[in-house]
């Protein structure tokens, strides 16, 4: 994953893109958005929470971050 939005705030909708030549996702550990990305393709969400997000690749589990909302 790239840099993280900063100043992320419940209702925002990101926008995740997959510029890598694998598939990859991005899965919150909360179940809240599972975003299933192929190479060169997008995928949309709208945060529904607030708080800390933790999130994964399912494919690759070393790939991880955090967003934080607002």
């Amino acid at each position: 994953f790239g840099p993280l939005p900063a100043q992320l705030h419940k209702g925002d909708a990101i926008i995740w893109v997959n510029k890598d030549l694998f598939r990859h996702t991005a899965t919150a550990a909360d179940h809240s958005f599972d975003v299933d990305l192929m190479p060169g393709k997008a995928g949309k969400i709208v945060l529904k929470k607030s708080g800390a997000i933790p999130f994964i690749c399912r494919y690759h589990p070393n790939m991880r971050g955090t967003l934080q909302v607002k």
